[in-house]
This record gives structure tokens, sequence and C-alpha cells, in this order.
């Protein structure tokens, strides 16, 4: 770390509290008010703050990070001091899957059951401390299931303790306890996380889940930028989002397309996706501003006035990485987006067919084609049609789902929003024109117009329709250059083909953030993996059936068939990259598919402003000076989190 980069940053401190003491605008929710002190540090030593410029330049530490079953784990006295320091908002919950487990005091079947059924369309898994959307990553110690039988529940990869932050200080407390006790720390928000970044063995958890707030400001500037604006809490998911734009009335925001997703957690941080992203950018592209506690346990604002490389990292670096951010500023649009959208399903071969939902979008009926190679040229027709799609703004489904006997179903969604509806039609028309021309007539495709902002309740079904879920998966994004190449694009089709004639579920989501889309505050000060900026399709192939109750051989013998398969679009687009949300946890080149050129200055803000490396998860910026060491070398976090190399 340079002397100068954290003086920088400590002088930038200093100010912003000066500034905050004279009733400067630095806080955007009165949670953030509420810091820790140096008397409480005075009160209690292991929460002191941390000072980078004492961290020799070589990694002198432990070589783990300390477990439970260590000598040097905190004492039952130091938890509970925490705990006092906290306001009792220390906790030390359970897998909520011991209640199916009859040798555990959980045990209780009816409660089972229910996470079992009817829990999976309620709130109660996003409300839960530990819970995760895929659970393998953790290492499946302690599945929900009916049958347990010859199975155990433990706390395996879960953390230890969970910090329900209620405020700044609840925050700074937690990260300069786990910094200074030697404790692996996690980050966890709404659990959305397909690569086991939100849980870990013997961790302390930070959970931003409960701090919700968004407030929207008509005219604010910074910078070159001037408009509107809104400041979102690290807990506000989309649904919430939606819900205060319907109150509004006439402003927009981005958000994920999944109601339940955080928008001020790891979507953002990490890129970001949604229904808006060709024509408003990613998540990251919305950030103006954000405050957040870095790994010395300070709090600051990090924008383009202030802490630029901070603001460059976390628009786009990746979360869990830099620091836990607290809130931000994101930009709003007036108005009140309407998006005209329609579905069309096609089908092919003899088996039992599931129809996936449409969502929200009126469809034609499915349209039956007896012999599969039309049905596949239907396929290349469409993926052909994506880039028009992405040039005019919008967002698109191309999902192909495989149902056993030769019998595959093609979800086509296309969406577009504040699209001239006199003009609509005319945009889709050429698609269905074309599927004519092969012998494959959609009859009477329909559109309709729904609004972007929709009230709701936040229940999204724990393994919705498209999510990987529990299941292994790998992607790629195909590069803009595909489309000016039709033998190229012919040989990704082909792929995608025998993927799903090998049982995998090839799936299309159709976006391009493009640099033009982006806006201010400009591609130069955003870490997103540019790939994405040449983009026109994220695809994602993966194994439809889940993967947490393999043995290990099974498990690697799996992945490594997966792998083989996205590898070919690999080949056939080495120019391109991976989205980091949604990735392989074994991604072989992570550094580049992720970052590309931006990972070497990625990880030169990260050892300036973490040279503890107290922040990490697996495939972030810095992450291989760490490695989970499990003992059935499985790429979970059942494990010590120890250094490589040492």
């Amino acid at each position: 770390m340079t002397t100068g980069l954290w003086l920088t940053m400590w002088i930038t401190h200093f100010l912003s509290q000066l500034l905050l003491a004279l009733g400067a605008e630095a806080l955007n929710f009165p949670y953030e008010s509420s810091q820790l002190t140096q008397q409480d540090v005075g009160n209690f030593s292991a929460i002191s703050f941390g000072n980078p410029l004492s961290v020799p330049s070589v990694y002198q530490g432990p070589k783990c990070k300390v477990q439970p079953e260590d000598t040097t784990w905190p004492s039952e006295k130091q938890w509970a001091q925490l705990n006092a320091t906290l306001d009792g908002n220390l906790l030390k919950p359970h897998p909520l899957g011991a209640a199916c487990y009859p040798d555990r005091p959980e045990y209780n079947m009816d409660t089972c059951a229910y996470l079992l059924g009817p829990a999976t369309t309620t709130r109660l898994f996003f409300g839960d401390p530990l819970n995760a959307l895929t659970t393998w990553g953790e290492g499946a110690t302690c599945l929900q299931l009916l049958n347990t039988t010859g199975r155990t529940c433990t706390q395996g990869g879960f953390p230890v303790y969970v910090v329900n932050a209620t405020s700044v200080r609840d925050m700074q407390a937690a990260v300069n306890f786990a910094r200074n006790q030697n404790l692996r720390l996690v980050i966890k928000n709404t659990g959305h996380d397909f690569i086991a970044k939100s849980t870990g063995r013997g961790a302390l958890s930070v959970w931003t889940h409960f701090l919700k707030g968004i407030e929207f400001l008509s005219d604010y500037s910074i910078g070159e930028y001037k408009g509107a604006a809104a400041r979102i809490s690290a807990g506000m998911e989309a649904w919430e989002a939606h819900n205060a734009m319907v109150n509004a009335g006439n402003i927009t925001v981005v958000t994920s397309l999944e109601s339940t997703v955080g928008n001020g957690g790891g979507w953002a941080l990490g890129g970001g996706h949604g229904p808006l992203t060709s024509l408003r950018g990613l998540g990251a592209d919305q950030v103006l501003s954000l405050n957040i506690i870095t790994a010395d346990g300070r709090f600051l604002t990090a924008d383009a006035n202030q802490n630029q490389d901070l603001f460059f990292a976390l628009r786009g670096g990746g979360g869990a990485t830099f620091g836990i951010v607290t809130s931000m500023i994101v930009k709003a649009w007036p108005g009140q987006t309407r998006i005209g959208g329609l579905t069309f399903y096609l089908t092919t071969g003899t088996g039992q067919m599931t129809i996936p939902s449409a969502r929200g979008y009126p469809s034609s009926p499915p349209v039956h084609i007896a012999d599969a190679e039309t049905f596949w040229k239907a396929y290349r027709v469409y993926l052909g049609f994506a880039k028009q799609i992405v040039d005019a703004g919008g967002f698109g489904f191309g999902d192909v789902n495989p149902q056993g006997n030769s019998t595959y179903v093609l979800v086509g969604t296309i969406t577009l929003p504040d699209y001239p509806s006199e003009r609509i039609r005319d945009f889709y028309t050429p698609l269905f024109s074309s599927l004519s021309e092969i012998g494959v007539n959609v009859p009477n495709p329909r559109h309709t117009f729904l609004p972007y902002a929709q009230a709701g309740i936040g229940v999204t079904p724990i393994s919705f329709p498209g999510s990987p879920a529990d299941r292994l998966f790998v992607s790629r994004l195909l590069p803009r250059s595909l489309w000016a190449n039709g033998s190229r694009l012919d040989a990704v089709a082909a792929v995608n083909r025998q993927n799903a004639e090998m049982g995998y579920r090839v799936t299309a989501r159709i976006y391009g953030p493009s640099a033009e889309a982006a806006g201010y505050p400009g591609n130069t000060t955003s870490a997103v993996n540019p790939a994405m900026r040449n983009m026109v399709i994220h695809c994602v192939t993966f194994k439809q059936e889940p993967v947490d109750i393999l043995p290990p051989a099974e498990f690697r013998a799996e992945h490594a068939k997966l792998r083989a398969r996205i590898n070919e679009l690999v080949r056939l687009t080495p120019d391109s990259g991976t989205y980091f949300n949604e990735a392989d946890i074994l991604e072989p080149e992570w550094r580049t598919s992720f970052w590309g050129e931006h990972y070497p200055r990625l990880l030169k803000i990260k050892k300036a402003v973490d040279p503890w490396g107290l922040f990490w998860a697996p495939k972030t910026v810095g992450s291989e000076e760490w490695e989970v060491v499990t003992a059935d070398g499985l790429p979970t976090q059942n494990g010590p989190l120890c250094r490589t190399g040492t």
C-alpha cells in the first residue's frame, strides 16, 4: 500500500467527518448517523479501528482464520461484550434444515414439511440470517429433506454468528472485531448468491437485509450530473423500490428483474442487469455515490469527487470485496416507464411438455414443430434477432428447456421499455416473418404494455423458473462480433443445441449495457467487465438436477462435463468474458473473464484499502491469496479460510 493513497483516504475521511459535524449531506439515512466512537473502543479494545499503515507489505499473520475449535477463538465473555456493544443484535442462528433432523433440538416435522412446501412461496427464506439461494456452496451440511436417514445436520459452512445490522455502528463494530480477532467475515443481504459469497465456516456475518429505505430526489447534482436521483439503502429490494415508484407516480430507477434481489448489495456492485439494461445501463452504471465501511472500520463516501479509486472499484468490481456498502445514491429517470412485450413458445418432440410462465406478457398458443431440424433452425433465427432487441433498448429471453425423449420447449420473450406503441408491431414482425419462411407460423403474435414499476409483496419462489438455484451452471457473454459473422453464430447455435441434447438447460438473457447506455459517470470510472459493453446475449448452461446431494466424485465429474461444454463457447468467443454475479465458481481464467483489463487496477485498490484481506469471497478481487480448505476438496465454504502459498 502506498503512503500517499492512505493519506489521501485519511484526509478525505477526516474532512467528511468534519462536514458531517457541520451538517453537510453525507448521510443518506438515519441509521448512518449512529457510528462507532472512541468511547466505544475505549470500553472494548477488540473493536478498535485499524491502521493500514501498520500492516507489513509481506503478510506475517496466522496462516488461517480462527475456527470455533481453535484455542484463539474469542471467549464467551468477548462475544457477550460484542453483543452488548451491538445492543443485542448479535445472533447465533441454526440452519433452517435442523427442523428435519430427529437428533437436533430444533426437530419439528411439521416445520420441515412447511420448509419444503408452502414456505418456498413466502418471505421466510429471505428473512433468515443464514439461508442463501444456493445451498451446495455452503457444503450441503444441513439439507432440508423429509427423509434424513443416514444424514446429519451441522453448522458446516454456515457462519457461527450473525450481526443483524441496524446501524453503521453495528457494522463498524463487526468489521473491527473480525479483523482484530482474526475471524472470517462475510456479508449477506438477500442471499441471491450463486457462488457462496455470503456464507463461510466459522465466520462472523454482517446481515444488511433490514437496512431499508428509499428517497427520491427531484434535483441532485454531483460532478457533471444534474437531475433526478434516489437514495437507496443497503437492504432495499427491487420490489420495495417498485412500490416506492408506484407511490411516487412519476419516476423510474433501474432495478433487477427478480423482485427480491437487493438493489444496494452485490447486484449493483457486480454489474447488475435487468429489464432496462440496454436502455439505461447496468445497476453499477446508475451509481453516483456510495457510503461504505472499509476494512479499517472507517465510514466514508466514494464518488466522482472523493475516494475515486473506491468509486471505480465499487461500480462493477464486485461485492464482498472492498467493504460494506451502507447506502448509495443512484440516477433516477422522470416519468413512469412502460414496457411493451410478448412471449411465444416453440416445441418439438413427443414427450410430455411443461410450458414455463410467460412472466406477465401475452403469448400465442405454443407452436409444435414436428421436425426437430426445423425447431433448431427457428432457434437460430431467434438468436439472430437478438441484436435488434438490444439495439432497440430491449431485454429478452431465449430459453431452451429439455424435457426428455428428445422433447424441447423454446421460450422467447421480447420486452421493449419506453418503445413507441405505434411502432412495436413493426419491430417484431420481421422476426415472425423469418420464422414463417422456414415453416414456423406463430399465430397472431400480440403484445401488451405493462408498467415497469408494479406494486408487489416481494415473494419469489426459491427455485423460480430460470434460476440455477442448487444446480451447477456455467456461463458466457456472447459478443456483438458474432452477429457480424453468420458462420460464427451458426457455430454458437450448434453448441447450444448439443448442450440441450445432452440434457442441459440453455438460457439466453438478451441485453447490451453499452457505454452509451451507461452514460455518466462514464465507462472510465467503472470497473464493469469491458466484455459486457459489447455483448448481446448472456448465455447460461446448467444441469437441471440439483447437485447438493451428489457425492464428491460425482460432483467433480458433472462439473467437468459441464465445463467442457462451455469451453466450446469460450473457444468461439475468445474476445469475450463472463458476468461475475452469475458465473461458474470454478471459472478457470476468472480474473480475465470477470474484469478483463481492469483487474490489475482493482487488485491494487484492494491491497490499498484492505491490506489485511479481511473481505474475502470466492473468485473476488484478491481472492487468489486465500483458499477454503475442505475435507472433500469440493469448492464449498465448509472449511477454514487459509493463506495460499504460505
